[in-house]
């Protein structure tokens, strides 16, 4: 797999190697200095203590303040020099060197101008670290004040000594810290490369899925095994791409269920016409062929309404307003019932008295109950019943139509409120359905947000439940 610098792989792995790399370094540095201050300060004091400690066990203040014995007090420097590792000095108030731990090429009986010498002869400890041209290495100071009884300096003891070990060990360190930084580096970056693909290794199966989808194949389901925002963005992908090919699906069928049922009737249509051109007919079988073009125009009519009417549902369409749901449902039985007397079917009204009030369009929530009721006069024999009641919970208000009609094939009642779906082809038709109504019917309830739904056994009639949520305010009366 390519690693270009432009993809997130690469960035991020850049990145937190940047990162490590700046963080490192300044460790690195703070270590180091923090080394070398601890290293020196502690080999400072460790001078000033052995030269004090000297002073207290030795008479070197007798011996400067007799100023006898440059022997004696060299003698005295080279054990101090021993000690220490270091080249040590004594001079008088005078700056004059009386004693010097080396004796050959020594200082002794030389004037030693210093800055260090001057400071301690004022009474203080000075100390300093410069780099010597003769050993080509850096040396510590120390310069130290050796006090009389009576707390009068009378001479200096001028401590010389080589940091070469120190150094060498700050370099071995320095090196330590240098190669730990390089291998927290390539760390990170095996580390941050891992991580880097782990996080964009699903990122590249959603773009292998969305190329995939882009042509044609929506068929697609990824997974990517984590929990974490990026497993919740596959699951919103996964979900995304079945509705998509849910909806094309179902578009597909649409659009072949519609040219479908246009084709028939115009089929028909140009049957009956291309027969009236070629072949002479009685003026009575001429009005027959003419009214059934005139009815299938009629079913065309219907089929174009109910698709606009699904058009306007699905682009959210509706006017709301709060209106009485039990006065809506008493104007369509008194409506219907004519025509439930001329069939001898009973429309049976369980309504309560009050006024239950709805929030909605009346005019759409009229052609539900209106189709739900007309369904049940089409598909119930004579001599049988048709009841429609309503009953009230705190939330919602609920309608039941239920009827003695013919029932609904087990196989058929999960798919009665799909589109153009039909349970007995030949009767719809005759009756003059367009197979939308029961569809048309749920996108209503739904975009009033209730629900509807069907029990029914075959020869055992049918029920229809649609619930509606009642606006807040209304008065609770259970029926």
């Amino acid at each position: 797999m390519n690693f270009k610098f432009r993809s997130i792989r690469a960035r991020i792995t850049v990145t937190f190697a940047a990162i490590i790399l700046v963080v490192m370094a300044l460790i690195t540095l703070y270590l180091s200095n923090f080394l070398e201050r601890y290293f020196l300060n502690s080999r400072q004091q460790d001078y000033i203590n052995s030269i004090n400690d000297f002073l207290a066990v030795e008479l070197v203040a007798a011996h400067l303040s007799q100023q006898q014995d440059q022997i004696r007090l060299s003698s005295l420097a080279e054990n101090l020099s021993r000690q220490t590792g270091a080249r040590v000095i004594i001079v008088d108030r005078e700056k004059k060197v009386v004693g010097d731990s080396v004796r050959v090429g020594g200082l002794l009986g030389q004037a030693l101008a210093r800055e260090e010498v001057d400071a301690a002869l004022a009474g203080g400890v000075e100390t300093s670290i410069q780099y010597s041209t003769r050993l080509e290495q850096r040396v510590m100071q120390v310069a130290v004040p050796v006090p009389e009884k009576s707390g009068e300096t009378v001479g200096v003891v001028f401590l010389s000594a080589s940091l070469e070990e120190v150094y060498t060990v700050l370099g071995d360190l320095r090196r330590i810290l240098m190669i730990a930084t390089l291998l927290a580096i390539a760390v990170a970056m095996a580390g941050s490369f891992f991580l880097a693909r782990r996080l964009t290794g699903p990122l590249e199966l959603l773009a292998e899925a969305s190329r995939e989808m882009a042509e044609g194949n929506l068929n697609q389901q990824i997974n990517v095994g984590t929990r974490d925002e990026i497993g919740h963005l596959a699951q919103q992908f996964n979900h995304m791409a079945s509705r998509l090919n849910y909806y094309t699906r179902n578009l597909q069928n649409f659009a072949a269920n519609v040219s479908h049922e246009l084709r028939t009737p115009l089929a028909s249509m140009s049957l009956m016409i291309k027969s009236m051109r070629q072949y002479e007919m009685e003026p009575e079988q001429q009005q027959e062929f003419l009214k059934d073009v005139d009815q299938e125009l009629d079913r065309m009519t219907n089929l174009v309404q109910d698709l606009l009417e699904l058009t306007k549902l699905e682009r959210g369409e509706m006017e709301k307003e709060r209106f009485s749901l039990t006065g809506l449902l008493h104007e369509i039985v008194h409506q219907l019932s004519p025509r439930f007397q001329r069939q001898d079917i009973r429309l049976i009204s369980h309504l309560p008295p009050e006024e239950v009030e709805v929030e909605g369009s009346p005019l759409q929530l009229r052609q539900v109950f209106h189709n739900l009721l007309d369904n049940a006069l089409k598909y119930t024999s004579p001599g049988g019943w048709v009841r429609i009641s309503v009953w009230l919970e705190e939330k919602l208000v609920g309608i039941k139509i239920e009827d003695t009609g013919v029932g609904i094939p087990e196989k058929d009642l999960p798919h009665i409120f799909e589109r153009f779906y039909r349970v007995d082809l030949a009767r719809s038709r005759e009756m003059g359905g367009t197979g939308l109504g029961l569809a048309i019917a749920r996108e209503i309830v739904v975009a009033h947000g209730g629900r509807i739904w069907a029990e029914s056994e075959e020869q055992k009639g049918s029920r229809f439940y649609v619930t509606l949520p009642r606006p807040q305010g209304t008065n609770i009366k259970d029926n």
